[in-house]
C-alpha cells in the first residue's frame, strides 16, 4: 500500500487565482517559482485555508472574505480543494466561503465543508486530518524561520508543550484547581449553615416537645370519638346492606320480568309471520278481491305493528330517562350535601380565623404594652428597643432575600441538573441513534442485493392491480348507469301502463298485448289504436267511427291469431278480434262514398285522416271501409242516405240512415297509448336488467381477482418495499434525530453555561447575606442582652414567649386562610357541576314529555290501524264463508297476539313499578353512604369488639377530659415535630457533607500533584527526542559542527525557557542569538526539521525558507529537502536556482492581465529565468 501525499490543489476564485485552475503534484520534490507578486505563496495559503480547522497558522488576510478574488470579475465566493492519493484510493478534502451580507453586518459569510463532495463538518475535517498526522508543523512560511530566531526563549519552550500536549495537562490542573477551591468555599458556607441548623434546633426542642404531648392527647381523642361512632357504624352499615339485598331482588325481579317480556315478544313475532302466511294462502284461494282486501289489511297490520314498535321504542327511552333522572337526581342530592358541608366547613375555618385574630390581637396588644413598658422604663432603654426593632427588621428583610436566594439557588441547581441529565441522554441517544443509523443502512444495502427479482413482481402486480381497479372502476361506473336507466324505464313502464289502464281496453285486449310485451307470444303487432296516430281535431270522429273494432289486435298470420284464441280460452280472459295480416284483403270506396266525400262540409275519408304503416292498410280497412268524416251534424244530414257519415262532434249517421248520438262515449283514443313502446320499454328493462345481473357478476369475479392481485402484492411489498420503507423511514427519522440532537447538545450547553455563571452570581450574593446576617445576629444578640440587664428578667422573659405565640399564631391563621381558600374553589366546582346536573335534568325532563307526548300519539295511530284491520278481516270472513276453517284459525291467531300485546303491557307497567321500588331504595343510600363514610373516617385504621368498648358515658366523659387538657396546651406549633426532624435530617447531612468535601478537598491535592508529575514527563519524552534529532539534522545540515537544546531549568522546566546552543564548524559553540544571520537561519531550519521529525507529516511545504541564506548554505537545505523527499512529499516555493535544480518537478506561477495567477507546469530552468530572475 503506497504512503499517502497531496495529489491535487483545485483553486477558485482564490486570492489572486481568480479563475479555476488544478494544480497537480507528484510524490518527491516539487519547487514552486515565479515573480513576486505573481501568487506563488497563495498556494501554500490555499492549503492553509483548507486546513485551517487544525492550524493556527495565520492566512495572509485580514477576514476570510478577503480570501475571494477582488479583481475586475466581481465574484461572491472562493473554493480551495485538496486532493489526497491515501493507499490506491482519492480523498477530496473541499472548504467554500460564501459572502452573505446582512443589513447590521455587511461581511457576513457562511463556510462549507466536503469530504469527496459530500457536505460534512468541523469534526470530520478535525478526524481526517488527526487520524492522518497533518498539523500545524507540515507548513512553514515565509517568517517562520525569522520568528523563532527572534522568540524568546520561553516561547520557544511553548512550542515543546503544544507537540507534549501540555495545554491538556493545564485544563486539567486548572479544572482541578477550580474545583478544590469551589470545595473550600462549599466548606466554609456548609460550617456557617451547620451553625445556624444546630442554633435553631435548640429553639425547636421546646416547641416539639409540647407538640408531642398535644399530638398524644389528639390520637387519644381520635381513638375515643371512633369508639363512640364504632356502633353507630355497625348499624348503618346494617341498614344498608338490608337496602341492598331490597335493591338486589327488586332488579332481579325486573330482570325476569324483562326475560318474560322478551320471551313474549319472540312469541308475538312468530304468531304474526303464521298469520301473515295464513292470510297469503287464504288470500290464494279468494281471489283478486280477497286479495287485494289481504293487502288492505296487511297494510293496516303493518302500520299497527309499527306504531307498537314505536311505542316500545320511546317507552324503553321513558325507562332510561328514568335511570337518567334518577342517577342526576341523586347526584345533584349528593353535590347539595356537599355543598351545605363545604358552607360549614367554610364558616367553621372562618369562626376559627376570627378566633385566632382575636388572640392574636390580644397578644400583640400585651406585647406593645410591655414593650412601651420596658421603652419608658428610661431613655437608656428606648434607645436600645428602638435599636433592637431596626436590627431585627433589617435581619429578617435580609433573612427573607437569602431565602429567596436560597430558593433561586435550588431551582439552578435543578436546572444544572436536569442540564447534565438532558446532556447525557442526548450523548447517549446521540451514540444509539448513530449505530442505529449504521444498521439500517447495511440493512437497505442487504435488502437492495435481493431485490431485483422482487421489484419484478411488484411491477407486475401493481399493473395487474391497476389494471383491475380500472376495470372496476368502469365496470361500477356501468352499474351506476345502467341504475339510472333501470329508474328511468321503470318510471316510464309505469306510466305508459297508466295510461294504457286510462284507455279501456277489454281483458283480453291488455293480457294478449302483455304477452306480447313479455315475449310470451310471437307475431303480435299491437291494436288497431296503438298502431295510428291521428291529429287532435279528428280524434273523437275517427274514435267512434273505430268503435269497438279500435281493439282489434293485428298479427302477422292466421297461425299467430289462432295462438292468441287459445291463449285467451286456456286462461279465460274473454274474446277480442284478431286481424292476420296474411289473409286481410283490402278494398275501394263506392261511387256514392266518392261523390259524398266531394259535398260540402266533407272533412275526408276517416281512413285516410289516420296515419300509419302502409303495411296495415287492410287491417285499417276493415275499421273503416269509406266511412266519411263530416264537419257537423247538419252538413251530415244534407248528404246523408247509402254512405257511412262519423261528424267531428262523434255523432254517427248509418248508410241506413239510421243515427246515433248524444253525450261523448268512453271509448278507446287512437295514440293514447303505444302498446309497442310499452314492449320496446319493458324489453329494454329486462335487457338492461340482464346487463346488470351480468356486470355484477363480473363485477364480484373482477374484487376477488382483485383483492388477491393486493393480498399477494401486500405479501410481495412486506419482502421488500415495506421494508426498505421502513427502512428509509427509520433512516430519515434517526438522521433527523441526530440533527436535533446535535442542535439540541450545543444549546444544552450553552443552558448550562448559563445557569452556572447564574449560579455563581448567587452565590456570591448568598455569601454576603450570610455574613451579613451573622452581623446581625450578633448585634441583635448583643442589644437584647443589653436590654435585658436593664430590663426586668419576668418582662422580658414573657415578651419571648408572646413572641412565639404570635409567631405560632399567624402560622395558624396562614393555615386556616389557605384551607379557606381551597374549600371556596372546591365549593364553586361543585356549584358548577350542579348547574350541568340542572340543566342535565331539565334536558332529561323536556325529552320524556315529548316522549309520552309520542306514545299518546302512536297508542292512537296503532289503535285505528287495529280497528280497521279488525273491520277488514270481518269483510274478508263473510266472503270467504267457504273456508271457515282458515278463517277461523287466523281469527284465533290474531286474538293470541292481541292477548300476547296485553300481557306485554302488563309486564312493561310492572317493570315501570319495579324501576320506581328500586329508584326509591336507591335514594336513600347517598344519605346512609355519607353518614357511614363520615363514621369511617373517625375510625379509620382502627378495629373494636362490641364486647369491649367502654361504656358510652365513659367514653364522653373521657373526650371532654381530653379537650379540657388540649385547650390548655394551646397554642401548639405541630409544625415543630416536622421542622424539628427536618432541621435535624440536615445537620446529619452537612455532617456528611462535611466529611465528603474534606476527602474531596484531599483527593484534588493529590491529584493536581500527580497531574504536575505526568506533565512534566510528557515534556520530557518529547524534549529528549526532539533534542537528538536537532543535533543530528544540526551536524548533517551544517556538513560538521554540532549544536544543543538545553532546558534553563532542567528540574523545573516549566519555569524557564528553551535555549538553543549552535557551534558552527571551525567555530565555538554561542547562543542562537550571538550567531550571524545565516547561521541563525540554519540553527532554526534545522529546530524546525527536528519538530518534524518527531512527529512526521506525509507532506510538507515550505515557503521561501531559503530566502536569506547564501548559495552554500541554500544548497546543503535544498540537498537536505531533496534526500527526505524520498520518504515524504515536500513542495518547496522558492526563487533559487539551487533549489529549483534540486527539485524532481518545477512549476511557474505568472500574473495575467494584471491580476490573474496562472500556473506553468513541469517548466525547466531556461523556461524559469523567462519567467522569473533567479538567485
Amino acid at each position: 500500500m503506497g504512503r499517502m501525499y497531496l495529489k491535487e490543489v483545485q483553486l477558485e476564485n482564490f486570492k489572486s487565482f481568480g479563475k479555476k485552475i488544478t494544480v497537480p503534484f507528484l510524490p518527491g520534490f516539487t519547487a514552486i517559482t515565479g515573480p513576486n507578486g505573481a501568487g506563488k505563496s497563495n498556494i501554500s495559503d490555499a492549503i492553509l485555508f483548507v486546513l485551517g480547522p487544525r492550524s493556527p497558522k495565520i492566512i495572509r488576510a485580514g477576514r476570510l472574505t478577503d480570501l475571494i478574488y477582488n479583481g475586475k470579475k466581481s465574484v461572491d465566493h472562493c473554493k480551495v480543494s485538496l486532493v489526497f492519493e491515501n493507499g490506491g484510493e482519492e480523498v477530496v478534502l473541499t472548504r467554500r466561503i460564501k459572502r452573505a451580507p446582512l443589513p447590521d453586518n455587511p461581511d457576513n459569510y457562511y463556510s462549507y465543508f466536503y469530504i469527496n463532495g459530500r457536505s460534512s463538518s468541523l469534526s470530520d475535517f478535525v478526524h481526517f486530518l488527526s487520524s492522518n498526522n497533518v498539523s500545524a508543523n507540515s507548513i512553514v512560511q515565509q517568517g517562520d524561520v525569522t520568528a523563532i530566531v527572534e522568540m524568546g526563549d520561553v516561547p520557544r519552550r511553548r512550542i515543546l508543550d503544544d507537540i507534549a500536549g501540555i495545554s491538556d495537562f493545564d485544563r486539567d490542573i486548572e479544572k482541578s484547581e477550580r474545583e478544590r477551591e469551589e470545595v473550600e468555599k462549599n466548606l466554609e458556607y456548609m460550617a456557617i449553615i451547620l451553625n445556624e441548623i444546630k442554633s435553631q434546633l435548640g429553639k425547636l426542642k421546646k416547641e416539639r416537645d409540647g407538640a408531642i404531648q398535644y399530638k398524644e392527647l389528639r390520637d387519644r381523642l381520635q381513638t375515643a370519638r371512633a369508639m363512640l361512632s364504632y356502633k353507630k357504624r355497625r348499624e348503618v352499615e346494617k341498614e344498608i346492606a338490608e337496602i341492598q339485598k331490597q335493591i338486589q331482588k327488586y332488579q332481579q325481579e325486573r330482570q325476569d320480568l324483562e326475560q318474560e317480556t322478551k320471551r313474549l315478544r319472540d312469541t308475538y313475532r312468530q304468531k304474526q309471520l303464521d298469520l301473515q302466511a295464513l292470510e297469503e294462502k287464504i288470500a290464494e284461494l279468494g281471489g283478486e278481491e280477497v286479495e287485494e282486501l289481504k293487502e288492505k289489511i296487511d297494510h293496516a297490520r303493518e302500520e299497527s305493528i309499527k306504531a307498537k314498535e314505536k311505542i316500545n321504542y320511546y317507552t324503553r327511552e321513558l325507562v332510561e330517562g328514568k335511570d337518567q333522572r334518577k342517577e342526576l337526581t341523586g347526584q345533584r342530592d349528593r353535590l347539595a350535601r356537599e355543598l351545605a358541608s363545604y358552607g360549614k366547613k367554610i364558616a367553621g375555618l372562618e369562626k376559627e380565623v376570627e378566633r385566632l385574630t382575636g388572640q392574636l390581637e390580644e397578644k400583640q396588644r400585651e406585647l406593645e404594652e410591655l414593650k412601651e413598658t420596658v421603652s419608658h422604663s428610661d431613655q437608656r432603654a428606648m434607645d436600645i428597643t428602638r435599636e433592637l426593632a431596626k436590627i431585627k427588621k433589617q435581619y429578617e428583610e435580609e433573612r427573607a432575600a437569602l431565602h429567596e436566594l436560597e430558593l433561586k439557588k435550588d431551582r439552578l441547581l435543578q436546572q444544572m441538573d436536569a442540564l447534565a441529565l438532558a446532556i447525557s441522554e442526548l450523548e447517549e441517544n446521540r451514540g444509539t441513534y448513530e449505530f442505529e443509523l449504521k444498521d439500517v443502512e447495511w440493512q437497505i444495502q442487504e435488502i437492495g442485493k435481493q431485490a431485483k427479482q422482487q421489484r419484478h413482481d411488484k411491477k407486475r402486480l401493481e399493473q395487474e392491480l391497476f389494471d383491475r381497479k380500472k376495470e372496476e372502476a368502469e365496470i361500477a361506473e356501468a352499474l351506476q348507469k345502467m341504475d339510472r336507466e333501470v329508474m328511468q324505464y321503470q318510471r316510464e313502464l309505469a306510466r305508459l301502463r297508466a295510461k294504457e289502464d286510462a284507455a279501456s281496453y277489454t281483458r283480453a285486449t291488455r293480457e294478449i298485448l302483455k304477452a306480447r310485451d313479455e315475449g310470451a307470444i310471437k307475431g303480435i303487432h299491437g291494436s288497431i289504436s296503438e298502431l295510428g296516430q291521428v291529429d287532435e281535431d279528428h280524434r273523437m270522429a275517427l274514435g267512434v267511427a273505430a268503435g269497438s273494432r279500435a281493439e282489434a289486435i293485428v298479427v302477422d298470420d292466421d297461425e299467430v291469431a289462432a295462438a292468441c284464441i287459445s291463449f285467451l280460452k286456456k286462461n279465460d280472459y274473454g274474446r277480442t278480434t284478431f286481424l292476420p295480416l296474411n289473409k286481410m284483403v283490402g278494398g275501394k270506396p263506392r261511387g256514392k262514398a266518392l261523390m259524398t266525400v266531394k259535398e260540402k262540409g266533407a272533412v275526408g275519408f276517416a281512413i285516410d285522416l289516420v296515419h300509419f304503416d302502409p303495411a296495415y292498410q287492410p287491417a285499417f280497412w276493415y275499421v273503416f271501409r269509406d266511412t266519411i268524416v263530416m264537419e257537423n251534424l247538419q252538413s251530415a244530414r244534407a248528404v246523408m242516405g247509402g254512405v257511412r257519415l262519423v261528424t267531428l262532434g262523434g255523432d254517427i249517421i248509418e248508410s241506413t240512415g239510421a243515427m246515433v248520438g248524444g253525450s261523448a262515449p268512453r271509448l278507446s283514443s287512437f295514440g293514447d297509448v303505444d302498446r309497442r313502446k310499452v314492449g320496446e320499454i319493458g324489453q329494454k328493462l329486462r335487457e338492461v336488467s340482464h346487463q346488470q345481473e351480468v356486470l355484477s357478476e363480473k363485477l364480484l369475479e373482477v374484487r376477488e381477482r382483485l383483492a388477491a392481485v393486493e393480498k399477494e402484492l401486500r405479501e410481495c411489498a412486506r419482502e421488500e418495499d415495506d421494508r426498505v420503507e421502513r427502512l428509509e423511514l427509520r433512516r430519515k427519522e434517526f438522521t433527523g434525530k441526530l440533527e436535533v440532537i446535535t442542535q439540541e447538545l450545543a444549546k444544552k450547553a450553552a443552558e448550562r453555561d448559563q445557569v452556572e455563571q447564574k449560579l455563581a452570581e448567587v452565590e456570591k450574593v448568598m455569601q454576603e447575606k450570610n455574613a451579613l446576617m451573622q452581623k446581625l445576629e450578633k448585634e441583635r444578640h448583643a442589644t437584647e442582652q443589653g436590654l435585658k440587664k436593664i430590663s426586668k428578667k419576668e418582662v422580658m422573659d414573657r415578651m419571648d414567649r408572646l413572641r412565639e405565640e404570635i409567631q405560632a399564631l399567624k402560622e395558624q391563621k396562614r393555615d386556616l386562610s389557605s384551607q379557606i381558600q381551597t374549600a371556596g374553589k372546591e365549593r364553586d366546582m361543585v356549584a358548577e357541576r350542579q348547574q350541568e346536573i340542572e340543566a342535565g335534568l331539565a334536558a332529561i325532563e323536556r325529552q320524556q314529555e315529548d316522549h309520552q307526548r309520542e306514545i299518546r300519539e302512536l297508542q292512537e295511530v296503532h289503535a285505528q290501524h287495529r280497528d280497521q284491520m279488525e273491520a277488514l278481516m270481518e269483510v274478508e270472513k263473510k266472503m270467504l264463508g267457504k273456508m271457515k276453517g282458515l278463517t277461523k284459525e287466523r281469527d284465533e291467531l290474531y286474538r293470541e297476539s292481541v292477548d300476547i300485546e296485553n300481557k306485554i303491557d302488563t309486564l312493561a307497567t310492572k317493570m315501570e313499578t319495579h324501576l320506581d321500588l328500586v329508584s326509591r331504595a336507591q335514594s336513600r343510600l347517598p344519605t346512609l353512604e355519607q353518614t357511614l363514610a363520615e363514621l369511617l373516617m373517625e375510625t379509620e385504621g382502627l378495629e373494636f369488639k362490641d364486647q369491649k368498648l367502654p361504656p358510652v358515658d365513659d367514653l364522653k366523659a373521657d373526650i371532654k377530659s381530653i379537650e379540657q387538657k388540649m385547650e390548655g396546651l394551646q397554642p401548639v406549633n405541630m409544625r415543630a415535630l416536622e421542622e424539628y426532624e427536618r432541621q435535624d435530617e440536615r445537620r446529619k447531612e452537612f455532617d456528611q457533607d462535611i466529611d465528603r468535601l474534606k476527602e474531596q478537598r484531599k483527593n484534588l491535592i493529590h491529584l493536581v500533584e500527580e497531574i504536575k508529575k505526568k506533565k512534566t514527563d510528557a515534556f520530557m519524552v518529547v524534549f529528549e527526542e526532539v533534542k537528538q534529532h536537532f543535533e543530528r539534522i544540526y551536524t548533517h545540515l551544517m556538513e560538521g559542527g554540532d549544536a544543543q537544546l538545553i532546558l534553563e531549568n532542567p528540574e523545573q522546566p516549566f519555569d524557564g525557557g528553551l535555549i538553543i546552543k549552535a557551534r558552527p564548524k571551525g567555530k565555538r559553540a554561542l547562543r542562537l542569538n550571538a550567531l550571524s544571520g545565516g547561521e541563525k537561519s540554519m540553527a532554526s531550519l534545522a529546530f524546525i526539521f527536528a519538530l518534524q521529525a518527531y512527529d512526521p507529516s506525509p507532506f510538507y511545504i515550505l515557503d521561501e525558507v531559503d530566502m536569506f541564506l547564501d548559495g552554500k548554505n541554500a544548497e546543503r537545505v535544498a540537498t537536505m529537502v531533496s534526500q527526505q523527499s524520498r520518504r515524504t512529499q515536500f513542495i518547496m516555493i522558492s526563487l533559487r536556482r539551487i533549489t529549483l535544480n534540486k527539485a524532481d518537478h518545477i512549476y511557474g506561477v505568472t500574473m495575467q492581465d494584471g491580476d490573474v495567477s496562472t500556473m506553468i507546469g513541469n517548466v525547466n530552468m531556461e523556461q524559469v529565468e523567462q519567467i522569473v530572475e533567479v538567485k
